[in-house]
């Protein structure tokens, strides 16, 4: 009977174990996405605060403007601007991004070249975010 006991007792101890590691990594999971998700939201409005004061319009317009500027470098137009609208998801840069979209989701003709060329890849991104949604969606920044 004591052999029973002491394997209860193992049992109820390993149970206490798995609870606690499942608490513990629910926590650290939940604290990683949270963090993700403000450091994201502070990139979002970071670059709309940059564009707004470059173009003096408001939010998407100066997004937009800064998209269809072609003195801005590709690369800047690409991380500040495209992948902006896809996180805001953009309904009037839609039309826009579409254009300068050459059906490449893989990124193949600008590879290398994002000094040169807007990334297709990134635009592909934005493009999928605006149209279907996402889980994580900054709009409420717009």
């Amino acid at each position: 009977m004591s052999t029973y006991r002491i394997h209860l007792k193992s049992i109820v101890n390993m149970k206490r174990i798995m609870y606690i590691v499942a608490f513990i990594t629910f926590i650290f999971c939940s604290s990683t996405l949270s963090t993700l998700y403000f450091w994201i939201k502070k990139d979002v409005r970071c670059n709309i605060e940059l564009a707004e004061n470059k173009y003096q319009l408001h939010g998407e317009e100066a997004l937009i403007a800064f998209l269809v500027d072609e003195d801005n470098s590709p690369y800047d137009r690409t991380h500040l601007a495209i992948w902006t609208l896809g996180k805001i998801r953009s309904k009037k840069a839609l039309p826009i991004l579409k254009t300068y979209y050459l059906n490449d989701p893989k990124g193949q003709f600008c590879k290398n070249r994002h000094h040169e060329k807007l990334c297709q890849y990134e635009i592909h991104k934005a493009l999928v975010a605006i149209e279907t949604g996402s889980i994580l969606s900054y709009a409420q920044l717009k």
